[in-house]
Formats: structure tokens, C-alpha cells, sequence
């Protein structure tokens, strides 16, 4: 019997519906409409209760609760202490039960379509070293292998590192997004496949290149049961010092903050000068006066977008949320952008013509 349901999670969603509101100021979606029913605790509030039968199913009810961004921004446990996975599974959870009981969701049926016509199928391949008998493996993710140069950058790497693997870095679709839009069924037999391919290989390690695939396989896969034989591995925790030259603003990404909690993995990464915050920064995501590194990384760095294949969304609040994290950015006034978010790196790249936008296996 499948113990990832919401009926196994109803405590965890009572705690997040019982809510003081006290993080409403940091939430993407309520700072982008002025709406409390885009803050986490309200939307699962309406989630709970047509669980309980206390209001009917909608449209309306469910274009609210489909429309998250999963960026575990302004959530309960960022200011109660309480476990950072329960308003992410509840969400995911009651957008299973909103489906089971009848919701016609626009973005789950265009996503099913998606798959069914192969758009998330790839048959590329990454030149990674490789060795038979190596103990490590490779997973390359579809997001990742999806910016230019990140394929050379890696590889270079590795070779200069005398890495290789036991296998190619076969391109691999992580499949979050069946579980962001609620058909949780299908996205644990995809995700059980990834797992056994990896797990087929006999190796004692995985290196991941994405917080998301590091996320999903250390984590996640505990919850649905599924067993990893193998360490995982996130290369930004495998490296050394990455010092920078020129003033470099650090965009890290909600898997990384507030999935992965690596912050200070990053502030100890990329060095700053001076760690003397701005004045005239914010408190909780300052910007700092010094040069390399210019901005610390805290839980509250605003995401500039969802960090999956976001479907049937509301433009506007997704534009709203764009520029509000893009207003942080540019208040750094750096002239490099370091990003270790595949999700984000086109949309800081375009955005940020100004400045020299660059993603991390560049700069190995």
C-alpha cells in the first residue's frame, strides 16, 4: 500500500493550515497579486477543506491550488521550525485528491499530453570519461544538459580531475513534474525507473549536477519508499574554492535554499571580500559591500521563476514574480551573474544582457 497520501500527511497539512501569516511578506505569489489565497497556508486551507467535504470542488479551487510554484518561499517552517517538506508534500498531495475527485486540470492534462508525445524523451548522450570498472556514476538531468557549454565545462573538468564514471551521461528527464501536478501514481514509477537504471549499475556513487536531482534522490525517494545503493553526490559540494575576480552576484535557486538548505555551502564557496552588508540592503538577503561574491545567500532569495516545466500558468503573477526577484539582482550592480539553477539561467541570461551571466560548470 502506497503510504505517500494525504491521508497519511493530514497532520502535517492541519499544521500548515493553521498559519499566523507571520512570512506573507517574503511569498512570491502573495507579493506578485495582494491575494492571501496564493499564500501556502490558505491554499492548502481550501485544499483541506474539500477533502472534508466542507466545499465543493471548482474550477476556481483548483486554478488556486495548481498554481504554486513550489519555491518553499514564505512558508511555515521558515519561521515555526518545523520540517521544510510538509507545505511541498500537502500541495502535491491534495493536487492528487483535487484530481482523484474530478478536477479537470489544464496543466496536468497538457503535461500528460507532453509525455505521451515524447517531449521530455531524449536520446543525447554526454561524452563523460568513462571507465568499466569505475565505483561512480554520472546522472546528467534534462535541465542541465539543456545550457550550452555545460556539457564542455563538465567534461573538462572531470577530465582534468581524473574522474570518469561507469557509465555515459545518458540524458535524464527527473520528472518533478509529475508529482507538480499531482499525479503522484505515475511520477513514482518514473521515478523508480530512474533509480534502477542507476541502481543497476552497481556503483557506490552518483554525482548529480542539479540541487534538483540531489534533492529528489537523497531525499524524496525515502518518501515513496524507493531504495537508492548508492551515495548521492552534488558536484557544488565536491568542489573547492570557486574565487571570483570581478563583483558576483550568486543565484542559487530554491532547490538549493530552501530544498537542499545550502546557503552557507555557497557563501563558503565563492569568497567575499568584505562581508559588511549595505546598509540600504535588505535584512535577510543582503547585498554586501566587498567585491567577489557581493550578496550572502539566505533562504529568503527570491526565485525569479518556477523551477520545472510550468504549464497553463497565470502569466502575470508569474511576470510579477519575475521582476520582483529581478529587482534584487539588479540593485547588486554586478558585472557577473553566477547561476546554479538550469531553470533560471536563460531567463537571468536574457534579462540581464548587461552583465555577464554565466552557469557554474562554465567556470570550473
Amino acid at each position: 500500500m502506497m503510504n505517500y497520501t494525504l491521508e497519511n500527511y493530514e497532520e502535517a497539512l492541519v499544521r500548515q493550515v493553521v498559519h499566523m501569516d507571520q512570512a506573507v511578506c517574503y511569498c512570491p505569489e502573495f507579493r506578485a497579486t495582494k491575494m492571501m489565497h496564493q499564500y501556502p497556508s490558505r491554499r492548502l486551507q481550501i485544499a483541506r477543506a474539500i477533502m472534508k467535504g466542507e466545499m465543493e470542488i471548482s474550477d476556481y479551487a483548483g486554478e488556486i491550488n495548481f498554481g504554486a510554484i513550489l519555491s518553499r518561499q514564505g512558508e511555515r517552517w521558515q519561521n515555526f521550525g518545523e520540517s521544510q517538506e510538509d507545505c511541498t508534500d500537502a500541495t502535491i498531495l491534495s493536487r492528487a485528491m483535487l484530481l482523484a475527485k474530478g478536477y479537470d486540470s489544464p496543466a496536468t492534462k497538457e503535461f500528460s499530453k507532453m509525455v505521451a508525445d515524447g517531449a521530455f524523451a531524449s536520446s543525447a548522450v554526454w561524452a563523460t570519461p568513462v571507465v568499466k570498472d569505475s565505483k561512480v556514476a554520472v546522472l546528467v538531468d534534462n535541465e542541465t544538459a539543456g545550457i550550452a557549454g555545460a556539457e564542455a565545462g563538465f567534461v573538462a573538468y572531470a577530465k582534468a580531475k581524473g574522474m570518469a564514471f561507469a557509465n555515459e551521461g545518458k540524458v535524464t528527464f527527473l520528472g518533478f513534474e509529475y508529482f507538480a501536478y499531482g499525479l503522484v501514481t505515475e511520477g513514482i514509477a518514473h521515478l523508480s525507473k530512474v533509480v534502477a537504471d542507476l541502481n543497476a549499475l552497481n556503483v557506490e556513487k552518483v554525482v548529480v549536477l542539479s540541487a534538483k536531482a540531489a534533492y529528489l534522490l537523497r531525499h524524496f525517494v525515502k518518501k515513496l519508499d524507493i531504495e537508492v545503493s548508492f551515495e548521492v553526490a552534488y558536484l557544488p559540494e565536491m568542489l573547492g574554492a570557486m574565487p571570483q575576480r570581478v563583483k558576483t552576484y550568486i543565484y542559487a535557486g530554491s532547490f538549493n535554499l530552501r530544498y537542499l538548505v545550502n546557503g552557507d555551502l555557497f557563501n563558503a564557496l565563492i569568497s567575499s571580500d568584505d562581508e559588511t552588508q549595505i546598509p540600504t540592503s535588505q535584512e535577510f538577503v543582503p547585498l554586501l559591500s566587498g567585491s567577489g561574491r557581493i550578496n550572502k545567500l539566505t533562504i529568503w532569495q527570491k526565485p525569479v521563476g518556477a523551477e520545472y516545466t510550468l504549464l497553463a500558468a497565470d502569466e502575470k503573477m508569474m511576470t510579477a514574480i519575475k521582476e520582483d526577484a529581478l529587482h534584487d539582482i539588479k540593485a547588486a550592480k554586478a558585472e557577473q551573474i553566477l547561476v546554479f539553477e538550469p531553470t533560471a539561467y536563460e531567463l537571468l541570461k536574457k534579462e540581464m544582457a548587461d552583465c555577464d551571466v554565466k552557469y557554474y560548470l562554465e567556470v570550473l
